[in-house]
């Protein structure tokens, strides 16, 4: 089916017919097995569930001080889950396809710590762009940072260069 151009992949054994716009809950739904309820999606995985577009192979997840794992586990769906502690777990953010979903803007400034560069600055500018992340919110959660915090100064350099090519 997705060689006769019938479906698109999601996530390993999750497709979707090319003319079915895709919701939220739908991108959500396809992580929700490998989500443990203690623990909040961010990072790229969390923009993705956002906004669409590509859907990335590592899943940041997000607890309580005292989560953290040194290497990821491969979800038997082909995710690698890697978990972290951070301000994610404490804040609302959304519950969709039964987990928790950290906000946009939250998802952009841990894909700033957290994932690759090269990947995370164009899903951050393009999430802007679709109007799903807004800077000002960013700009906020980026001066509350504790500057010692474990990829604090990688997260606020990178979106010092996001917000100089902003308007």
């Amino acid at each position: 089916m997705i060689r006769d151009g019938i479906v698109v992949p999601l996530a390993p054994g999750f497709a979707a017919p090319l003319d079915l716009p895709l919701t939220k809950d739908d991108r959500a739904s396809t992580l929700a097995n490998a989500v443990p309820e203690h623990t909040v999606v961010s990072g790229l995985a969390g923009l993705w569930i956002h906004g669409g577009g590509t859907r990335p192979i590592d899943v940041d997840l997000v607890g309580l001080k005292g989560l953290h794992r040194t290497s990821p586990d491969v979800h038997p769906r082909g995710w690698r889950v890697r978990f972290h502690s951070g301000r994610a777990a404490e804040e609302t953010g959304e519950r969709l396809s039964g987990m928790r979903v950290a906000t946009p803007e939250r998802c952009a400034c841990d894909a700033l710590r957290w994932d690759d560069l090269d990947t995370a600055i164009p899903s951050i500018v393009g999430a802007i762009h679709q109007g799903f992340v807004q800077p000002s919110s960013v700009d906020a959660l980026v001066g509350e940072t504790n500057p010692r915090g474990l990829g604090a100064s990688r997260m606020t350099s990178a979106w010092a260069a996001i917000r100089a090519s902003i308007p």
